[in-house]
């Protein structure tokens, strides 16, 4: 289910990253994971940015603000939603039940975009026409990589790439699949409203406009540089489009997205044997675990 694009990558994604691997996929290591955070996110960042002497220290103190910050408001709720989600693990479960899980995700989101939009703006409104040209250049080599990944071979082959990945995800959390459940995630990608040619072209048009937005709030770029408060509530506005489109038609689409995911989710989920359920079930567990003892430190 992920859904998550540039202007989120600021500051904020890295954060989500690993609070939704320990709701949603079997991330390992959460709790080395998570502190390591700070200096990841800022070393992730700068490949992209190329930050400057005084901007890659702000930024890794943004993050590690940021990083408390989430720590003390946005774990202690992420506990919980990992709670309902074992409560739903041993039985069969509806796609509202689902996408009841991942609306309560989707609002910690949005709550660490609002923080981390807070604490990304000044180093943003630094960001130079250089560092634009490096931007776009590493985007081009990625989008390169993207292509190779998810546009290459046959349609079939594309697909048998799309169930393998999925059920690989799915059998570190469940246990190994069986063929009846790996053709249930065939059926479902068959069948989903997502293609990579349609993927390919929003990644494309996210950018250019994540560019152009992230340009306006450049005290370089633009004379008179845009106010601090301002750029916090552009950048904000910048981020959550990644979620929620702005766009009438982009929206009806994200939507249709999610309920599919949800939908489909509840169905492979239904498919699962009880030691499945309860490998999940144990799962969960350990994440809540790791998520309470992190909220010690």
């Amino acid at each position: 289910m992920s859904k998550l694009s540039f202007g989120y990558r600021i500051i904020t994604a890295s954060v989500v990253a690993v609070s939704m691997c320990a709701i949603f996929t079997g991330c390992s290591a959460v709790r080395l994971g998570y502190n390591k955070l700070p200096e990841l996110a800022s070393w992730w960042l700068d490949s992209y940015i190329d930050f400057s002497d005084v901007q890659g220290p702000q930024a890794k103190a943004a993050l590690n603000k940021l990083q408390a910050w989430h720590r003390k408001e946005e774990l202690p709720a992420i506990a919980e939603l990992l709670v309902q989600a074992q409560t739903l693990a041993p039985q069969n479960i509806t796609p509202e039940q689902a996408c009841k899980i991942w609306d309560g995700a989707q609002v910690r989101i949005e709550s660490v975009i609002q923080e981390g939009s807070r604490l990304a703006a000044p180093v943003v409104s630094q960001l130079s026409a250089k560092q634009f040209k490096h931007l776009e250049k590493e985007w081009a080599s990625r989008n390169e990589d993207w292509k190779k990944k998810w546009l290459q071979g046959s349609p079939d082959t594309r697909l048998k790439k799309r169930v393998d990945m999925a059920a690989e995800r799915f059998s570190s959390f469940y246990g190994d699949l069986n063929s009846e459940q790996r053709q249930v995630l065939r059926q479902q990608f068959s069948q989903s409203a997502w293609t990579p040619e349609w993927g390919y072209q929003q990644r494309l048009k996210r950018q250019q406009d994540q560019l152009n937005a992230l340009q306006a709030m450049s005290s370089e770029m633009t004379k008179p540089a845009m106010p601090i408060s301002q750029v916090e509530t552009a950048l904000q506005s910048l981020i959550l489009q990644s979620v929620r489109p702005k766009d009438g038609t982009e929206l009806s689409k994200q939507l249709q997205l999610e309920q599919q995911a949800c939908q489909n989710l509840a169905q492979i989920h239904n498919t699962m044997t009880p030691a499945q359920r309860l490998k999940a079930q144990r799962k969960l567990k350990d994440y809540e675990t790791d998520v309470r003892e992190l909220m010690k430190l």
